[in-house]
């Protein structure tokens, strides 16, 4: 006898699809909404209380501080790299 599961335990949020555009596709926007949606850390207040108000708009709702990020992360990996970048640039400026 086949048991049943959990109603969109596997597709999560894009089972709005059906079984349209593939697993792996479906996959992936799952994994990016889900990162998306959950709380980030304010850089202003420390608060996890940073929510996406559109494309690359985020804002804190404890302070009220609202800045740009990413698409669907508030931080980059590229944006890390170049703050990082020049973080050391300006030590080193500092230095000489």
């Amino acid at each position: 006898m086949v048991t049943k599961s959990a109603k969109g335990r596997k597709t999560r949020s894009a089972g709005r699809w059906g079984c349209r555009y593939g697993r792996k596709a479906r996959n992936l926007v799952a994994d990016i909404e889900g990162n998306m949606r959950q709380a980030h850390k304010c850089p202003k207040c420390g608060r996890m209380s940073v929510w996406r108000e559109g494309t690359g708009i985020w804002s804190c709702i404890k302070c009220k501080y609202s800045y740009t990020g990413g698409t669907y992360l508030p931080q980059t990996p590229s944006g890390k790299t170049a703050l990082r970048t020049i973080s050391k640039l300006s030590i080193a400026a500092k230095g000489e």
